[in-house]
């Protein structure tokens, strides 16, 4: 009972219990607590597969599955628990393997829910969760790269997958393209790369490739001899100086097409040569380049050479845009809100649900760039000691990133009224020329009275 105690926040007792063969079949279910029922009855769900009846759940999401695999106990805090038709509800579960002599036969899993919910129009932030955040990684590391795996927020199925297939590809040498639209986080994934990979240790080096006027752009990349041309001396190109680590090339289809090609040529050789200089220089450099536009429709624009993209996309990701993953934005909140707790010194810890509720139904054309910003202004706008954010902080900048704030101007600008007068006006006057300036032809064209007519024609003096 101790271990339950400490494990579940010092309750002392769990809210259910269940029990899974190695397939996911479920052999025993009880729940003590009624939020933790999916079905009528416990008895209902025996016999059925654990997956197929959370739908939220997966083999990389699952504490039971964890436990079966890694052959010993998983605890997990604030889980997420979605059954079909159901509505949503977090646990904490504490999953234990169940052995047969040295076989793994199944899992038993004790839960206990978590009151993340205050009520109807807060949500309480998971303060613990928020600890586990590393704010250490704000100030740039030796190497160039501040950001790891960790620091990509998400609970979002195919953002893990990417994750995980970093994990498997971080230690090669073959270059990665990165296609994510403007604020997708494609320097993030770079840094996160370089830091999983076995070259952490050597230089991370970022280029914006449209940063930079074309007439240097190559004198950057390959350095330059003294004397190459009025005014040249002898410096070391962004290629050289990455040599052991890692170059980001941003916008890459922003580079001209010519230097694209001596790049290839870099790459393919593992060689450069400084501009107006005779020696080459040996370099091993891993390429990581990245596009907010989809690369087939740079090549058939003519920004991106062909040979070159086939040479960089060995390793593809495409990080999915915002729209398409909102089941993260709960946890983006939560860890904007944390981050800028710390740079702004403040203490928030609740959330109107609002917040929530109004972010769901917009598409994030900025992405997690865009959600930041309207955090930080509203965590700006917070006073010190208060605890929490609330619609109104961020409202300002909500309608002003949205597009909103125009409309909302531009409907204030509007005197229907007037607008009326002038639309009846202009249909009075063209009927007038129709008709030949005849009274009683144009009230019967109008189909109203031929004395409203003259009313009205002296009115708007016609």
């Amino acid at each position: 009972m101790e271990l339950i105690k400490n494990l579940f926040d010092k309750k002392g007792y769990i809210d259910g219990i269940t029990i899974i063969d190695i397939n996911g079949e479920i052999l025993f279910s009880v729940k003590f607590n009624s939020k933790l029922n999916q079905t009528t009855e416990n008895y209902e769900v025996i016999g059925k597969n654990f997956y197929e009846i959370y739908e939220n759940l997966n083999n990389h999401d699952s504490s039971m599955y964890k436990a079966m695999e890694l052959e010993q106990p998983v605890y997990v805090k604030n889980q997420r628990l979605k059954a079909k038709n159901k509505g949503e509800i977090i646990i904490s579960s504490l999953s234990i393997p169940i052995k047969s002599g040295n076989r793994i036969v199944g899992v038993i899993d004790l839960s206990a829910e978590e009151h993340l919910e205050e009520d109807n129009n807060n949500v309480i932030i998971d303060m613990e969760q928020l600890k586990k955040i590393n704010l250490k990684n704000l100030s740039l590391n030796k190497n160039g790269a501040k950001y790891t795996l960790d620091d990509i927020i998400t609970e979002n199925f195919e953002m893990k997958q990417l994750k995980e297939f970093i994990k498997q590809t971080a230690d090669s040498y073959l270059p990665v393209m990165i296609y994510g639209e403007t604020g997708t986080g494609k320097e993030l994934f770079a840094q996160a790369i370089h830091n999983e990979s076995d070259r952490k240790e050597k230089p991370f080096i970022a280029q914006n490739c449209a940063a930079i006027p074309e007439n240097l752009l190559e004198s950057i990349f390959f350095g330059t001899v003294k004397g190459a041309f009025t005014g040249a001396v002898d410096s070391v190109g962004l290629l050289e100086v990455a040599n052991g680590g890692t170059i980001f090339l941003d916008e890459i289809n922003s580079m001209p097409i010519n230097l694209q090609s001596k790049l290839l040529r870099a790459i393919q050789e593992n060689k450069i040569r400084r501009i107006g200089g005779k020696e080459t220089i040996d370099i091993n450099v891993r390429i990581i380049a990245a596009t907010n536009k989809d690369p087939m429709k740079a090549i058939e624009d003519k920004e991106l050479r062909q040979d070159l993209y086939y040479r960089l996309s060995v390793l593809n990701i495409n990080i999915p845009p915002l729209k398409d993953r909102k089941d993260d934005i709960p946890h983006l909140v939560n860890f904007f809100i944390a981050k800028y707790n710390n740079l702004l010194e403040k203490n928030v810890k609740f959330v109107s649900n609002k917040i929530y509720k109004t972010f769901e139904k917009y598409d994030w054309p900025g992405n997690i760039r865009e959600i930041e910003h309207i955090v930080a202004f509203g965590m700006s706008m917070i006073k010190k000691g208060e605890k929490k954010l609330e619609f109104s902080h961020l409202e300002r900048k909500w309608l002003e990133l949205t597009g909103k704030e125009n409309i909302k101007v531009k409907l204030q600008e509007i005197d229907l009224n007037t607008k009326v007068k002038e639309y009846e006006k202009e249909l009075i006057q063209e009927a007038l020329e129709i008709c030949q300036q005849n009274i009683t032809k144009t009230s019967l064209f109008l189909k109203i009275p031929r004395q409203t007519l003259q009313r009205k024609i002296k009115q708007y003096n016609l």
